[in-house]
């Protein structure tokens, strides 16, 4: 588990009671991806907080993991969640030494036997009979000094974190668990050169923020027709853009309008007759579904970065639109334009300061981007807390955590599904 967030920040499988809660008490899942050598994101891990009044009532554990299981496979939906990925789910001993066969479904979830399980035989025992009934473990925060061998023998996978371990003794532990046919995770993976270190020595999984560290590429402005996109996209998200004036922006722009008009007659969108003009898309779609539309498509034509960046910066976007909508704001379109610019400066390698001298955006996006100041800031702070699973960070105006959970899962699986359609 990832210790790069705040002391609120809890394993999926900790803090909850037994029974069914009531809806204040249900809880706050997110997802920290995990990431493939191609930097494509290979599964997720799912992180848990329940309501404060709930946590302090936890007894059973057994079937506080169950309901969570529950809850995220059943409630929300895995497939929201994680988008048809694996998914790794930390379990506590009373679980996994549990004699009732799990029901969660063996390809989809990975469970992780968390750093502060006992131990002993019997662990040993049980851990064996969940992989003859198909399950796979991992061994989460693993260290040669700490854990017992006899683990070694009965999981897929090894959880080792980085910030832990000097280079060097990470280059003598890899070779000696991939030897044994271990597939070996990085956790805590801060920076690009670790990595490739990482890399190098044989680890297959990659977890941390290193893909969210601006980079300085060899460049020193953005290449004009990326600006020129930038620029597209910042007018598109104006309020005072009208109708014919985005008609006009996404038009004189062919790839782009082309994309759009495939993307609109794409059965994603099931319009009931075929769209052949911006005008029609506007008039079929509406002014914000069409405006956000041209802005993602016209976004991914910076595809010398990794995907995983833009489905961020799209969930971002989301999140901070529905946590306006939700608080009664009238125009959301600010809120979207600074989740979906809060990574510029990683996609560009530029620093967020030079970016927005190009651009033409209003004093409170600037502000937000810039400082996280102002209602726009306070939305941004809310949704990187969610992401980092910061829960005692994750609050906006007031909302209660419910709605700010089914924000985010809107968000996931609108970032997903429009991913999927606008790449096509």
């Amino acid at each position: 588990m990832s210790r790069t967030t705040d002391q609120h920040r809890t394993p999926l499988a900790a803090g909850v009671p037994g029974g069914a809660p009531p809806r204040s008490g249900l809880a706050l899942v997110a997802r920290q991806p995990i990431y493939g050598p191609a930097m494509a994101v290979s599964a997720y891990e799912l992180l848990y907080q329940e309501s404060s009044d709930a946590a302090h009532a936890a007894a059973d554990m057994r079937e506080a993991t169950l309901r969570i299981v529950a809850d995220a496979a059943l409630e929300i939906g895995l497939d929201r969640l994680a988008g048809g990925l694996p998914v790794h789910i930390n379990y506590p001993r009373e679980l996994l030494l549990a004699e009732t066969p799990l029901t969660v479904h063996p390809e989809r979830v990975v469970i992780e036997v968390v750093e502060d399980v006992p131990s002993g035989p019997k662990l040993v025992t049980a851990l064996r009979a969940l992989r003859v009934r198909g399950h796979r473990l991992a061994l989460d925060d693993y260290s040669p000094q700490l854990n017992d061998p006899a683990l070694l023998d009965v999981v897929d996978y090894v959880k080792i974190d980085v910030s832990q371990q000097t280079p060097a003794d990470l280059a003598r532990i890899a070779p000696e668990l991939t030897r044994r046919g271990l597939v070996l995770i990085a956790q805590e993976v801060e920076t690009v050169e670790q990595f490739e270190h990482c890399l190098q020595i044989g680890f297959e999984g990659f977890q941390g923020d290193f893909l969210h560290r601006p980079e300085t590429f060899a460049a020193q402005r953005v290449p004009t027709s990326r600006l020129a996109t930038l620029r597209l996209i910042s007018a598109l998200q104006n309020a005072n853009c009208s109708m014919q004036a985005i008609e006009s922006l996404v038009s004189q722009d062919l790839p782009l309008s082309y994309r759009v008009l495939r993307c609109v007659n794409s059965s994603y969108y099931n319009l009931p007759r075929k769209v052949e003009s911006i005008r029609q898309a506007i008039v079929m779609l509406g002014l914000d579904n069409l405006r956000q539309l041209a802005t993602l498509i016209a976004l991914q034509g910076f595809d010398s970065r990794p995907t995983s960046l833009f489905l961020t910066a799209m969930t971002r976007a989301r999140l901070c639109e529905q946590l306006a909508r939700l608080a009664g704001v009238a125009e959301t379109g600010p809120y979207f334009i600074t989740g979906l610019f809060s990574l510029l400066d990683v996609l560009t390698g530029m620093s967020i300061a030079q970016l927005l001298d190009e651009l033409p955006l209003c004093e409170p996006v600037e502000r937000a981007l810039l400082a996280q100041e102002g209602d726009l800031g306070a939305a941004l702070r809310c949704a990187r807390a969610y992401e980092r699973a910061s829960w005692g960070r994750v609050t906006y105006r007031g909302l209660a955590p419910e709605l700010i959970r089914a924000a985010y899962v809107d968000a996931v699986f609108w970032a997903e599904q429009t991913q999927a359609i606008t790449a096509a």
